[in-house]
C-alpha cells in the first residue's frame, strides 16, 4: 500500500513514453507540469499559462480536459498521490487503520501537506475546486475505509449500530484539522492514539452481542460515507 507516500518520479508515466497516443502524452505532460509547479510555488504558481508553457501545449488543449485551474491542480495532486486510496484488509482492523492514518500523517508533514492545505483553503471559495477535491481525493478514500469498517462489522469485531460516516470523521478529521490550523503537530504517535481512542468506543463487547442486528447500522454502505475525510 502507498498511502500518502513521497512524490516519486517512477509513480507517474513520462509524458514522452513511446507508444502512447499523442493526446494521452499531452494530458500526462499537463499533469506533470502542474504537479511540478504546485511543488515549486504552490497553487499560485500553477496558472493555466504556466502549466501550458511548461507542458508545451496550448491553453485550449488544457481547457479541453479541465474546466478550471483548480481542477487541473487537484488532478495533478491526485496524479502524484493517487494510489493512497488502497486499503488492503488484512483482517486486523486496528493495524489497517493505524497504518493508513500513519502514512497519511507522514505525507502531510511534507510538501504534500502544504499543497493539500492550500487546496482546502481555496476550495472554500471555489465551488468547482471543492467538488473536484471531494470526488477525486476524499470520496475514494472514504469508500475504501468504509469497506474495511463494514467487513469488521461482519466479523463481529465492532458494533453493528455504528454510524460509519461519523467514525470516519473521528478517525481522519483530526489529520485535516491539524493540517489546516497547525495548532498541534501531525506527530508519529497520532495514528496509534486516534485508532485506539475510536476503537475503544466502537468495539463489540460480549454485553453487546445481543444488540441490534447488522442491518440496523446507520452506515449506508460506501455511498453513505459522503463527506470530508
Amino acid at each position: 500500500m502507498i498511502y500518502g507516500g513521497a512524490m516519486d518520479a517512477a509513480s507517474h508515466p513520462a509524458p514522452g513514453r513511446p507508444g502512447r497516443p499523442r493526446s494521452e502524452r499531452a494530458r500526462l505532460a499537463v499533469l506533470d507540469a502542474a504537479a511540478d509547479l504546485l511543488v515549486e510555488g504552490g497553487l499560485a504558481a500553477a496558472t493555466i499559462e504556466a502549466v501550458a508553457a511548461r507542458a508545451g501545449v496550448s491553453k485550449v488543449t488544457i481547457y479541453k480536459w479541465w474546466p478550471s485551474r483548480g481542477s487541473v491542480a487537484v488532478d495533478a495532486y491526485f496524479h502524484r498521490y493517487g494510489r493512497t486510496s488502497e486499503v488492503p484488509d488484512t483482517g486486523d482492523l486496528a493495524a489497517v487503520l493505524t497504518g493508513q492514518i500513519r502514512a497519511l500523517a507522514h505525507a502531510f508533514r511534507g510538501r504534500a501537506g502544504s499543497i493539500m492545505a492550500e487546496l482546502i483553503g481555496q476550495a472554500q471559495s471555489d465551488t468547482a475546486l471543492a467538488a473536484t477535491l471531494r470526488s477525486r481525493w476524499l470520496q475514494p478514500r472514504r469508500d475504501a475505509s468504509t469497506t474495511v469498517l463494514l467487513r469488521a462489522i461482519e466479523r463481529g469485531e465492532i458494533r453493528p449500530d455504528i454510524e460509519v460516516p461519523v467514525v470516519l470523521d473521528q478517525l481522519y478529521g483530526p489529520l485535516y484539522y491539524r493540517l489546516t490550523l497547525r495548532h498541534e503537530p501531525l506527530g508519529p504517535g497520532l495514528a496509534d492514539s486516534l485508532v485506539r481512542t475510536v476503537l475503544d468506543g466502537i468495539r463489540l463487547r460480549s454485553a453487546d452481542a445481543g444488540g441490534p442486528a447488522a442491518g440496523g447500522r446507520r452506515a449506508g454502505g460506501p455511498a453513505g460515507s459522503r463527506g470530508a475525510r
